[in-house]
């Protein structure tokens, strides 16, 4: 990207996008599992617990999920299966809430050495049978936590092969 574009934007953002006051925006994003997994990819760190994470949307608020450790080695792939429970209530929780089904269930009897053994990135936890993604400590890790502060709804679907964001924004006028 052109490094101009790159500063405007930038001194846009630290001047809370003053430049769009009273702008509004609402956006159906559909990301195909390909782009998904590729950003997933590019931000999987070396020598993460993590090795591998694939993520395959399915219609109906499902998304099948395959994670290979880094260490022990030997263990096999963990195939997993996650319906979205509840969606983020912005902007007092920003929390993505998401159900481990069937077998998968039984993974939240090893949440407490999950998190012990520093698997799962900040701002994702496993609670019994959900997994809970707090989108500000994720949007936080890349400067961006702001953002949040200008959406007014959020909410995620699945689609056949997609993720589906549907976002509402606001740049509200300043005082």
């Amino acid at each position: 990207m052109d490094p101009r574009l790159v500063n405007l934007i930038a001194r846009q953002q630290a001047a809370n996008f003053a430049g769009l006051s009273g702008s509004e925006i609402q956006a159906t994003l559909r990301i195909s599992a390909d782009l998904l997994n590729d950003a997933i990819a590019a931000n999987l760190a070396s020598g993460a617990p993590v090795r591998e994470l694939a993520v395959m949307p399915r219609g109906g608020n499902h998304l099948d999920v395959r994670v290979k450790l880094a260490k022990p080695a030997f263990l096999p792939a963990l195939s997993l299966t996650l319906l979205i429970d509840r969606q983020p209530q912005l902007p007092a929780d920003p929390v993505l809430v998401m159900k481990l089904s069937g077998a998968a269930g039984m993974i939240g009897l090893a949440a407490p050495a999950i998190t012990s053994f520093g698997v799962l990135p900040p701002g994702i936890r496993l609670e019994g049978d959900r997994v809970l993604i707090d989108l500000r400590t994720l949007l936080q890790r890349y400067g961006q936590a702001a953002l949040l502060d200008h959406a007014e709804e959020l909410q995620v679907t699945t689609e056949e092969g997609r993720l589906v964001l549907l976002v509402h924004a606001r740049v509200r006028p300043s005082s």
